[in-house]
């Protein structure tokens, strides 16, 4: 992490430097902007008196050299601009690996799903969440593709692609930050992919109106030469001609308004998705993935990135229409907007069908660059392998990715299957709930093909089911206990049917007596074992730990330890073979100041 961070640190630097170069060019930009205007006036009037002609020159000579600078001036604001989104970008990255929080990015905590298998108790999406970490998207399509994929595993065919794609991205680090700094530059606001791909697919309501697209081409003819004719003969021709073009605007107000609303203010948006077709077409790529991805961009007439700029020029035209000067002399008597709206019909005719193929593309392309940019901020994060078995799973120096590094404890973790079952035991705050959630969040990034916080992986491919954090719910009438027994039903109906399953339970039946929930834990796990199920139990429940002994080669414990010395606790976070023995339960009450010496006083 020290090595991202200095190099980061570097790249601010380098490009603060630059700035300060360019800040300073501006201002000579500025100054010699000034001179050539007071230059093209005062020398136009000094030497008017003498040559008109040489006044003229010198006006015009001048006059060229401001625009020129004004030119040269803007392009350096841009420049100026690109590099404090740049500096914006690197100190997020930096923020992000000391805080493992992202602030200049979405936290997906719109796509969070109440009744997700395993989504709320990982904390995949929402504030401090792994979509958090690891999201570097600028487009809604880019936060929707992320989120599917971190919601579902990938094929194993798809999930080796995705990786070698990643790796491939992950050496470009300018490339993706330079589509990074284009959306954000952008602030898109009308960022909504699945109404442009209704939108493509839905006809026009000018569509194959072809007396009106005759008529806005022949009427503008007829009227010019009636205009010419008002000079020399009748006005009335003219005049009967502006009646029939006020009639026609007046018959179509409202499609056209329709028409606008559909596409108005959303060239932003497709002016982020062009530049980053554009960038991505006409790079050399060399991983499978990437070459598909490319190919499905690939058109005979011309680029994709050209075809959807060609649409964003024609909505920000179309987006001139209430411009007064726009109205009064070109759409009156040119018909500005319906020209405009037949141009767009065609577009639609002939590329409205492959909108959701770009878009689909352009979300690909983010996804992958979130994971590459997760890749490159983390060297000792691994690719892992896997299994075609199930079920297996082998982690070596595996720990949290939302855990700092300087903090973050590493286990080494093995577990086959199926038909097994670990129970974890262990004291209050020793780590069972966080190395569960250890083992599901690195499942969600292997099997969605991105590294893993690990030194060595290995993992078959299977969905997460959890039962971790139960919450009432007021809204549906329900206790924790009732939602809890609702969740374990999704277990074990994906339990029944035999599906590979990975379980993550954390204290199930809590929300019962003591006697019920050991005795709804214990057949629950048999249960488990009995129809091929893998799962880990973390419990505070030592008797379940007997099972072990029940189902040799089937149910195996394991335990976090604790040391105590005097009141103060110490925990090392490492899971072990075994049971739990030591129990810091009556210390943390005490500290809290329950007297528990109050239960051996005499009466």
């Amino acid at each position: 992490m020290n090595n991202k961070l200095h190099y980061y640190k570097n790249r601010i630097e380098n490009l603060e430097q630059n700035l300060r170069s360019l800040k300073h060019r501006n201002r000579y930009l500025s100054f010699f902007r000034l001179i050539s205007a007071l230059a093209a006036i005062i020398l136009f009037y000094i030497f008017l008196g003498q040559s008109v002609l040489l006044a003229t020159g010198l006006f015009l000579i001048f006059l060229v050299a401001l625009i020129l600078l004004i030119s040269a001036y803007n392009r350096n604001e841009r420049k100026i601009k690109e590099f404090n989104t740049l500096i914006t970008i690197c100190k997020n990255e930096i923020h992000c690996l000391t805080t493992r929080h992202n602030p200049l990015f979405s936290d997906g905590n719109d796509y969070l799903q109440p009744h997700h298998p395993y989504a709320s108790d990982l904390d995949i999406f929402g504030p401090h969440s792994l979509f958090q970490l690891s999201n570097r998207c600028v487009t809604k399509t880019g936060n929707n593709t992320l989120s599917e994929w971190l919601s579902s595993p990938a094929t194993n065919d798809n999930i080796m692609k995705r990786q070698i794609a990643v790796k491939e991205l992950s050496k470009i680090t300018d490339w993706r930050q330079n589509i990074i700094r284009y959306g954000l530059s952008l602030k898109l606001k009308n960022d909504d992919p699945e109404f442009l791909i209704n939108w493509g697919s839905t006809p026009s309501p000018f569509h194959k109106n072809k007396i009106l697209y005759y008529s806005i081409f022949v009427l503008p003819v007829l009227s010019s030469l009636a205009l010419v004719y008002s000079f020399i003969g009748s006005a009335i021709p003219i005049s009967a001609l502006v009646m029939i073009h006020i009639g026609i605007h007046y018959l179509n107000f409202r499609k056209v308004n329709r028409a606008h609303d559909h596409t108005s203010k959303r060239g932003n948006m497709l002016k982020t998705y062009s530049y980053i077709i554009k960038q991505f077409e006409t790079q050399n790529w060399n991983s499978k993935k990437l070459k598909q991805l490319q190919e499905q961009l690939a058109s005979n007439d011309r680029p994709t990135s050209q075809k959807i700029h060609q649409l964003t020029r024609l909505i920000e035209l179309l987006d001139q229409r209430f411009n007064m000067v726009v109205q009064i002399l070109f759409n009156l008597l040119f018909f500005y907007e319906l020209h405009l709206l037949f141009r767009i019909d065609k577009w639609k005719q002939n590329y409205g069908k492959d909108i959701e193929k770009w878009f689909g593309v352009i979300g690909e392309i983010e996804a992958l660059s979130s994971f590459a940019n997760l890749s490159f901020n983390h060297e000792d994060w691994c690719f892992p392998s896997l299994s075609n078995q199930h079920f297996e799973m082998d982690m070596n120096e595996a720990g949290h990715p939302m855990i700092d590094h300087n903090l973050r404890v590493c286990n080494d973790y093995h577990l086959k299957g199926p038909g097994t079952v670990h129970i974890i035991t262990g004291s209050n705050m020793a780590g069972k709930s966080t190395f569960l959630r250890t083992i599901g969040v690195n499942v969600v990034l292997a099997l969605a093909g991105a590294p893993v916080c690990a030194r060595e992986m290995n993992v078959s491919n299977v969905e997460v089911n959890t039962s971790m954090r139960i919450k009432d719910s007021i809204e549906d009438n329900e206790s924790s206990f009732y939602a809890e027994l609702k969740r374990i039903q999704q277990v074990i109906e994906k339990v029944n049917k035999k599906e590979n399953t990975l379980l993550l339970l954390d204290e199930i039946l809590r929300g019962t007596n003591s006697k019920d929930k050991h005795t709804g834990s214990k057949a629950l796990i048999k249960q488990l074992v009995k129809y091929d199920a893998v799962a880990l139990v973390a419990t505070h429940d030592l008797e379940l730990s007997v099972l072990e002994n029940e189902l040799p080669g089937n149910v195996e414990n394991r335990f976090f330890d604790i040391q105590i010395d005097k009141d103060q606790l110490y925990f090392d976070y490492k899971i072990q073979h075994g049971v739990c023995k030591t129990f810091n339960a009556p210390i943390l009450m005490k500290k809290m100041g329950i007297d528990l010496d109050i239960l051996t006083e005499s009466h």
